[in-house]
């Protein structure tokens, strides 16, 4: 199953907790938001958290007991970053001076919609106040 296909499916049983779906892939570092392993997610927004729901690494299930958020008031920048040729990081700062490191595939037919929708929660962020952060 593809990434549009999966997006579909939980966007139809209505089980994704926010808007603008895009799969994306967490990896342990140093942030302190998220310390577990590498690991596939659904990221959504609402109206004050970043939800990030769990896939299961084969069967792509949804896994709630590994679900967390983000709250929105504490994202201060951003820095977005491309890793190679068909993978972007976008990297959340907050204000207690953590991070967390957002992993996405580009520039694949099953890629378009987490692509746009990532841009759609970046734009939610700006008008927020949150800002680009220049490495």
């Amino acid at each position: 199953m593809n990434r549009k296909q999966i997006i579909m499916q939980y966007r139809t049983s209505r089980l994704l907790k926010g808007h603008r779906p895009g799969i994306i892939y967490l990896k342990q570092n140093k942030g302190k938001i998220y310390t577990q392993g590498t690991a596939d997610f659904i990221m959504t927004i609402g109206k004050e958290n970043l939800y990030f729901q769990r896939l299961s690494m084969f069967t792509k299930r949804l896994l709630p007991e590994k679900d967390f958020s983000l709250h929105l008031a504490r994202i201060k920048s951003y820095n977005m970053r491309l890793v190679n040729p068909v993978v972007k990081c976008l990297t959340l700062y907050t204000f207690e001076k953590y991070y967390l490191e957002i992993f996405f595939y580009i520039k694949t037919a099953d890629t378009y919609e987490t692509e746009t929708n990532i841009e759609g929660i970046i734009k939610m962020l700006e008008e927020r106040g949150v800002k680009e952060m220049a490495l």
